[in-house]
């Protein structure tokens, strides 16, 4: 589509002077409204793959904004009418790499109460991408990739880099200071303590008397480095971007839908699952999650029953459709029965360990569900301690197993044991170590490490991993922005693939057991690549908004939607707070859905 950009915000109001009078004013009223239309070029050529948006807003009845794409003859229709909604004010916002507004225009049909609203749209080249490129696009100022991979590493973690708030801050500099690099340097330098400030607050919230070690996990570990890179590779007002594309072809389609829901501030919304009709959002920043009704956008919270700060950070379905929740805090583990809304709460505490139990993510199966070892234990990954453990549903036994050190690497929280998902014979488990470019196993029946493999950058990130129901196991590099494809029963790589963005960093991979490929979230790109490991190519699906910082994304077995969240934290960070729920319009085969009992919460 080009290599330039389109952004058109606003309310789309047609001329009262003209429509009263054809409609009666019956525009003014509340109605199911419909609405289509196409986007042209100023020579009247439909534009392909263009992202139409109706921005409905928090409270609106079902999705908060809704998204459609053009075919190629430019036509776009959204798939439902939208309840009480009025055709005399429309919200769209149309965005895509290649073009800007000139004008729009429209007509109504109406039947009855209900109106169809056509809408015709003319854009015209552009050069400046800035208002739609994603964070990423920036980062190809920087031209080792090993410094890349270690700019994702220090700056990307929590939110994107460098997002629009970024930019400005950019802008104020050159503004007051002009082109002085003494300036940016010390400027840079402060923004870059006064984050690293706001992560030991925010680690501290769980326990006020923990001492934080502000060098491991999130924060950045060499705060020099980064103000100097910074104002290296980053000068001027950054307000101006050029020959960005998304590095592989878009898998969008006239029937591709992103419903977004938003969660009401403030909140720090984490990860996201579906049950039935209900989308389960994570608020790490309170002991809640939010339960949102995706046709009628009602929202309730349920609130973890601990008297501990818990901070809900990661999410899974059960094989019983019930919710579990890993937090952030004090090792709460909470399942949530949503039919019965009653919940079942553990506090893991291992006597035994040299460290804290610090729960990143728990052990699922390839349908991204809560998977039990042959001995009933459900294991996780321990950041705290460079540890995999378990913990019995039934007995509340618990305990942990501390990783080898690998020569030349830190241990402990600096090698951050992140990701984890257990094998086909529920014998063994693999885990990711972020902070030093390592992966490897455990047997869960001898209780022994068995293979680790060392990539050769630290700064490669392997993050949240997933496998297929061939043990076939998938790692996203955050650092390097690459995916490595790995054959766990024989124990030898397949392959590594670079992303269509090598400054995506991909924060999580996911199985799709029905359409046979991998799904990988990426936080910095504003974007869902999708992998085929049959002919290993990517497709790119774009997300409709900047900071679409995903940390995770589940397939819902019943429909085949994908579902994520903008996981902005913590509360302070800018940037939308939103569940998603995805179709990716690629005619998802009924008869092919995975099996799912009937759920008696619809």
């Amino acid at each position: 589509m080009g290599s330039n950009s389109l952004l058109i915000h606003g309310v789309l109001r047609r001329s009262l002077a003209v429509l009263g009078l054809a409609l009666g004013m019956a525009g003014t009223a509340r109605a199911a409204v419909s609405v289509e239309g196409h986007v042209l070029d100023i020579n009247g050529r439909p534009v392909e793959q263009v992202q139409v948006t109706l921005e409905w807003g928090l409270g609106a009845s079902g999705a908060s904004a809704v998204t459609v794409f053009t075919d190629e003859s430019g036509r776009f229709a959204f798939p439902q009418a939208f309840a009480d909604a009025s055709s005399n004010e429309l919200p769209v916002v149309v965005r895509a790499l290649g073009y800007e507004q000139l004008r729009s225009t429209s007509s109504v049909n109406r039947q009855g109460r209900d109106e169809t609203v056509d809408l015709t749209i003319i854009v015209q080249s552009t050069s400046n991408q800035a208002a739609v490129a994603p964070a990423s696009a920036w980062m190809a100022s920087i031209q080792d990739p090993d410094e890349q991979a270690r700019m994702v590493m220090e700056c990307v973690s929590c939110h994107q880099y460098p997002a629009p708030e970024v930019r400005d801050y950019a802008a104020a500099i050159e503004d007051m200071h002009g082109d002085s690099a003494v300036a940016r340097e010390q400027s840079w330098s402060m923004i870059v303590r006064y984050m690293n400030f706001l992560w030991a607050e925010e680690f501290a919230r769980g326990d006020p008397e923990r001492v934080l070690d502000v060098e491991a996990s999130y924060s950045t570990r060499n705060n020099q480095w980064a103000a100097n890179a910074i104002a290296e590779h980053f000068p001027g007002r950054m307000d101006h971007l050029e020959d960005y594309d998304w590095g592989a072809p878009l898998i969008v389609t006239p029937d591709t839908v992103i419903s977004e829901y938003e969660v009401p501030q403030p909140n720090a919304v984490r990860e996201a699952v579906m049950t039935g009709s209900h989308l389960w959002i994570a608020d790490v920043n309170s002991d809640d999650l939010i339960r949102v009704h995706t046709q009628t956008g009602d929202q309730r919270a349920f609130t973890v029953p601990s008297d501990v700060p818990v901070g809900p950070h990661t999410l899974n379905r059960g094989p019983d459709d019930t919710v579990w929740m890993a937090p952030l805090f004090n090792a709460v583990v909470g399942q949530l029965d949503p039919v019965n809304e009653e919940w079942r709460v553990w506090r893991l505490q291992d006597e035994g360990s040299p460290g804290p139990v610090a729960i990143h993510d728990l052990t699922f199966d390839p349908r991204h569900e809560i998977i039990a070892d042959t001995r009933g234990r459900i294991w996780f990954s321990n950041i705290a301690t460079n540890a995999v453990g378990y913990f019995h549903p039934e007995t509340g036994e618990v305990d942990n197993f501390i990783a080898p050190e690998i020569p030349g690497r830190p241990g402990g929280s600096r090698a951050s044991l992140y990701g984890i998902v257990m094998t086909s014979d529920r014998q063994h488990i693999w885990y990711s170590q972020l902070g030093i470019g390592a992966f490897g196993s455990f047997n869960t029946e001898t209780l022994e490490f068995e293979v680790s493999v060392h990539l050769p950058s630290m700064a490669s990130g392997p993050r949240r991993l997933t496998i297929s129901e061939e043990d076939i196991l998938y790692v996203p590099l955050f650092g390097s922005g690459q995916l490595i494809e790995y054959d766990t029963q024989a124990k030898e790589q397949i392959g590594i693939y670079d992303l269509p963005d090598r400054n995506s960093a991909p924060y999580a991979v996911t199985w799709d057991p029905v359409r046979q490929v991998v799904w990988i979230a990426t936080s910095n790109a504003d974007a869902i690549y999708r992998f085929d490991p049959g002919t290993k190519e990517f497709g790119v699906l774009p997300l409709p908004r900047q900071r679409a910082y995903l940390r995770m994304l589940a397939v819902d077995p019943a429909t085949g939607v994908l579902v994520s969240s903008y996981a902005n934290v913590h509360e302070r960070v800018h940037g939308p707070r939103m569940g998603l729920v995805i179709d990716p319009g690629d005619g998802y085969p009924r008869s092919q859905r995975i099996s799912m009992r009937p759920r008696a919460e619809d």
